[in-house]
């Protein structure tokens, strides 16, 4: 059994939280619940569904914030990555066994679970507006990249171990993808399944959200390696 701990970051996540850690409990994965200020009571909806640790933001910090917080419990039990996934059921928990497999395969790298962005299988505006962000944070990676929006991956020790991040919000997963390329670590892409269902309800806000990440990719490479 790999020592990977499923961290699943979440904010008024109520309604499909349960569905998620039960699904995510049954890969044999331990998972940490990190409850970002919610006032749903979504942190004990996690503990009655099995989650291994929840733990809880006073207030919310931003998703960001709540990674740093899973990547250092991670650190206190020594797993060797960290697995990243969405509480509002974006992700399919029977997916998680072939991110682990590329992981295991090359435990420091940075495994991103790609989805795909065929008509079909992604909305229109999602579909251009990922397209888009995807080819412009790799040109500043300096490698080409399939879904750099996807938040399903496997964050290496090797990784959350070494870098100091400087955002808290959305922009912190850009900032760790962008990070990876600097030191120079493997990114590896995995294709995963697209789910999007109409009632989902997103905590990005638009143009807010947005400009951090112009502002974080633009001063990315005055960055020095880590």
């Amino acid at each position: 059994m790999t020592d990977v701990w499923i961290v699943i970051p979440c904010y008024q996540g109520a309604a499909k939280i349960a569905d998620v850690v039960a699904g995510a409990r049954a890969t044999g994965l331990k998972v940490l619940v990190v409850d970002d200020g919610s006032s749903d009571e979504s942190w004990k909806i996690a503990e009655r569904a099995g989650a291994d640790r929840v733990l809880r933001h006073p207030i919310n910090f931003g998703k960001g914030a709540a990674l740093q917080t899973g990547f250092k419990y991670a650190r206190s039990v020594s797993a060797s990555a960290v697995l990243t996934m969405d509480a509002d059921g974006q992700h399919d928990p029977r997916e998680i066994a072939r991110l682990v497999e590329a992981h295991q395969r090359t435990p420091d790298a940075l495994v991103i679970g790609v989805r795909s962005f065929r008509p079909e299988d992604m909305p229109r505006r999602s579909r251009i507006g990922n397209s888009i962000s995807t080819w412009w944070i790799g040109k500043f990676a300096g490698r080409p990249f399939q879904d750099t929006q996807s938040g399903f991956r496997i964050y290496p020790r090797a990784l959350y171990e070494r870098v100091t991040l400087k955002t808290t919000r959305f922009d912190t997963e850009t900032e760790l993808l962008l990070r990876a390329a600097k030191i120079g670590l493997p990114i590896l892409e995995v294709p995963i399944s697209t789910i999007y269902e109409t009632d989902r309800v997103t905590h990005f806000h638009g143009f807010v959200d947005t400009m951090r990440v112009i502002k974080l990719v633009f001063f990315s490479p005055l960055w020095r390696a880590q």
